[in-house]
């Protein structure tokens, strides 16, 4: 392998992780993770609602966001805007979902270089982002450019479940059926993944809106009462609120590891022991947690015997009623589980690091094919050699009977999956002849392009083609590891 530095970025809805794999001959992997004071980046941008390009980012916003409400336009979930058309307004002013990415990320790049200063190779210039199973194609299409104007190119993108397998890889290289648990800030998501001759296959997914912002909240209201008893949590000021917030969160991170906790705001010493804090938050873990997963199970058609191993990544898989729940379901020696310096909120961060520094292939499934007037298919691209980046190159049709237009359908090798259609205007010659090529973008979205000379020299027309399926062929992790 070359000496290099390979960075991988976990873009979360809540939080946003980085982390830096460098390499040199002799001397092996260095690791760092980046963040906000030890923690992964807050996922949050404070817009002024009266001050032009004043922003604010990360765990400051979060940490004061009640404080910052009356001055600034608080974002807290900007990525769930990327590939759609809604927008953000501030003072008739309109921010896209892609122009927020591109001042976080440009921010996360400034924070990580600030880091890195002094070192003999500290740009951040290029990463691997891990992204959600069921990400549209017109989100990555948006993180991508957000990405590339803040300065940070993409190399590539990795499913956030395998890019949790891969940081674990060594730990489960025998298992052939892995869940895979993600449970962060904003959202639970599931996947099962088949693993064979070192090739991922992502057999299900399955994703709920709960994590550990709902958690605090139902923590906040409930124990509000034994902190506060004469006024009640929208009564507080933003200062007040704000420090109370952070509070509880200090307070869920510390039940990971201790059973007792004291609150301290002001003149008051409130101490609240594991059990009430068990118990206001197990019933809404258990019933969201239990349901997911048995959902998933359904969806894959497997029971939980039948899963080898189990990787709990996402920041609030630290959390013991949580752990407790999964021990309830799955054997203990099944679970994999990395606490160490708080590296689960990092692990698919590191997993997409790992994708970056030894070039991992996304392969196809299954063939890439056009439907012949005959009723057979022709492979255009076929699985198990091409992956994401190739080209087809330009094969040519031509027209069976005169007609004045032309249909390129494309499906998989059976011909029962249909991708998409490519209409084409035509003279009506049945020797009219059709130039055909794909490309299979980083995006993972394969760009179909049919060109017609007989229309004119310009004369072509084009197709994304968003649901072809993959495989990460991992032939190098274990080298790495």
């Amino acid at each position: 392998m070359k000496n290099g530095t390979y960075y991988g970025i976990d873009f979360g809805t809540t939080n946003t992780s980085v982390y830096r794999l460098k390499y040199e001959q002799g001397r092996g992997f260095t690791e760092v993770q980046f963040g906000n004071d030890g923690k992964p980046f807050s996922s949050c941008i404070a817009i002024s609602k009266t001050v032009g390009n004043d922003f604010k980012f990360g765990r400051e916003v979060k940490e004061k966001i009640n404080e910052y409400a009356d001055n600034y336009k608080i974002v807290t979930s900007f990525k769930s805007l990327l590939g759609t058309d809604n927008e953000v307004v501030v003072n008739n002013a309109r921010y896209s979902g892609k122009y927020l990415a591109y001042l976080f990320l440009k921010y996360v790049k400034s924070v990580v270089e600030e880091t890195n200063a002094g070192e003999i190779s500290p740009d951040f210039n290029e990463a691997v982002f891990s992204i959600p199973v069921d990400f549209s194609a017109q989100a990555r299409k948006d993180l991508l450019e957000a990405a590339e104007c803040a300065g940070i190119a993409v190399k590539g993108f990795v499913s956030e479940p395998s890019a949790a397998y891969i940081s674990k890889a060594m730990d489960i290289k025998a298992c052939s059926k892995v869940m895979v648990i993600d449970f962060g800030g904003g959202t639970l998501d599931l996947s099962i993944l088949n693993l064979k001759d070192n090739r991922v296959y992502e057999q299900a997914v399955y994703g709920i809106k709960f994590g550990g912002d709902d958690i605090d909240k139902e923590l906040a209201l409930r124990l509000m009462p034994k902190i506060y008893p004469d006024v009640s949590l929208d009564e507080l000021d933003s200062r007040a609120k704000d420090r109370f917030m952070n509070e509880v969160e200090r307070m869920k991170i510390e039940f990971s590891l201790y059973d007792d906790y004291t609150i301290t705001l002001g003149k008051n010493s409130v101490e609240i022991d594991f059990d009430t804090f068990s118990g206001i938050i197990s019933p809404m873990i258990s019933e969201n947690v239990k349901n997911a997963i048995f959902k998933i199970m359904e969806m894959a058609n497997c029971h939980p015997e039948s899963i080898d191993a189990v990787i709990l990544a996402g920041g609030s898989s630290g959390l013991r009623p949580f752990a407790d729940i999964i021990l309830s379901l799955f054997d203990e020696d099944k679970i994999i589980f990395d606490s160490e310096g708080g590296r689960y909120q990092w692990m698919v961060a590191k997993g997409a690091a790992i994708t970056s520094a030894i070039d991992c292939e996304y392969r196809l499934c299954d063939d890439f094919c056009i439907l012949l007037s005959d009723g057979e298919t022709y492979p255009i691209l076929k699985k198990d050699i091409n992956k994401v980046g190739d080209e087809s190159g330009v094969i040519s049709f031509s027209l069976t009977t005169d007609s004045y237009d032309a249909h390129f359908i494309f499906t998989d090798s059976a011909g029962k999956n249909r991708y998409g259609i490519v209409s084409v205007k035509a003279k009506g010659f049945v020797d009219e002849k059709f130039d055909l090529s794909v490309k299979i973008c980083k995006d993972q979205i394969a760009t179909v392009t049919v060109k017609n000379a007989y229309m004119g020299e310009d004369y072509r027309e084009t197709r994304e083609i968003n649901k072809l399926r993959f495989y990460y062929d991992l032939k190098d992790v274990e080298e790495l590891l």
